[in-house]
């Protein structure tokens, strides 16, 4: 009987590929939403399957008795797919509060330890044979040291991006959730889902490089096979992840993307519901609270969300976001421009107004008034004073 190419293990591997790629494609189709996070998003989804489709040639019997198993090509991308799932996971969650440039050259500093092992594998020419470490004793010296140190790179390099990830992760829900008001909870759930799983595989991985030494090869490729395992089921709890909140999530995108005034006009009770809103501005001042959200504004004012997104896109023209941020400047223009807070500073005056950044303060207060709030002040003072003299 003829033998199989793929065993049980690699035919999982190759549907979690699939399946990859077709989260890619579902990100790309997805309406509304940022567009750079999605896009890094898939570039991590993309590097998982550049890493998942050379680990399966690098480990299948049958690939390796084939010509390009003589070549450093895949030992070359598998180690540069690996080491660069970390700097973009990085800039995926940093771009979710804020667009990040990625053509500075301080961002291209990420890249060059992934194109150093490259191009080491490379250089020295190193196989998929010279890849497997109980290989290793049979490899010239220089061979040995080179694979030795791309191995490091490779195993260790993603526990200094696990740091700054999680770091950067608890900077995003501070920030997003008391500045950026129509955060969706799905990006927050899914920043969480990606950045938990692979701090797993990571460290699983970093466990299994210093254990390697010390065991035999069956062993070695028992930890390499629980290591795939970790992201075959990351993998797979994104998918059902998405396709259980995509549901939820696309009418949601809709709403935003796709505003029109027949909506208004089909909602029942339309106009007490209009009155709600703005009783929660004037009355309730939930524009004052650092915390609040789509969904806590609509259940202090008895209105579910779905339609206070509706009434906030059609009638006034804005988003959530843009709605709150808009009623606070609005705030902090009248405190600014009051005798009575002549003695606030700037700082007390952003706070009062519902801020809790400074800079994301001076962001949107010039651009929505066209000056600074020092500025605007001192306006402000020189109209008060020319009135009084009048």
């Amino acid at each position: 009987m003829k033998s199989l190419l793929l065993n049980l293990h690699e035919v999982v591997i190759a549907l979690t590929i699939l399946e990859t790629l077709i989260l890619c494609v579902v990100l790309g189709i997805l309406p509304g939403g940022r567009r750079q996070p999605r896009q890094l998003l898939q570039v991590f989804f993309l590097l998982v399957v550049g890493a998942l489709s050379t680990t399966l040639v690098t480990w299948n019997v049958s690939f390796q008795a084939m010509s390009i198993a003589k070549y450093p090509w895949v030992p070359a991308l598998l180690s540069a797919c690996l080491m660069l799932q970390g700097p973009v996971l990085y800039f995926y969650l940093r771009s979710l509060a804020h667009p990040v440039n990625l053509r500075r050259w301080s961002q291209a500093v990420h890249l060059v330890p992934a194109l150093v092992a490259a191009a080491v594998v490379v250089i020295y020419d190193l196989s998929i044979y010279d890849w497997m470490p109980w290989h290793w004793s049979q490899l010239a010296p220089d061979d040995r040291a080179a694979l030795a140190f791309v191995w490091a790179l490779v195993k260790c390099s993603p526990l200094g991006y696990v740091v700054a990830c999680l770091v950067t992760e608890i900077r995003l829900r501070r920030q997003l959730r008391q500045i950026y008001a129509n955060l969706a909870e799905f990006e927050l759930r899914l920043a969480d889902l990606v950045l938990g799983g692979f701090f797993l595989s990571w460290i699983w991985s970093f466990v299994t490089y210093f254990l390697g030494e010390y065991v035999s090869a069956e062993t070695n490729d028992l930890l390499g096979t629980i290591n795939v395992y970790l992201t075959v089921l990351l993998v797979n709890g994104l998918f059902l992840f998405g396709w259980r909140n995509g549901r939820q999530l696309l009418p949601e995108l809709v709403v935003v993307e796709e505003p029109g005034k027949d909506r208004l006009q089909e909602m029942p009770q339309m106009d007490e519901k209009l009155q709600a809103v703005e009783n929660g501005i004037r009355q309730q001042r939930l524009h004052l609270e650092s915390q609040i959200n789509l969904e806590r504004f609509a259940e202090q004012i008895g209105v579910k969300p779905r339609e206070l997104s509706t009434i906030i896109n059609d009638h006034y023209q804005q988003n959530f976001f843009e709605f709150i941020n808009s009623q606070r400047v609005e705030e902090a223009k009248r405190l600014l421009a009051s005798s009575e807070c002549m003695g606030d500073t700037v700082l007390d005056i952003l706070y009062k107004s519902g801020f809790n950044s400074q800079s994301a303060f001076h962001r949107f207060f010039k651009r929505m008034v066209g000056m600074t709030p020092s500025e605007y002040r001192k306006q402000a003072q020189r109209a008060l004073a020319a009135a009084n003299v009048n």
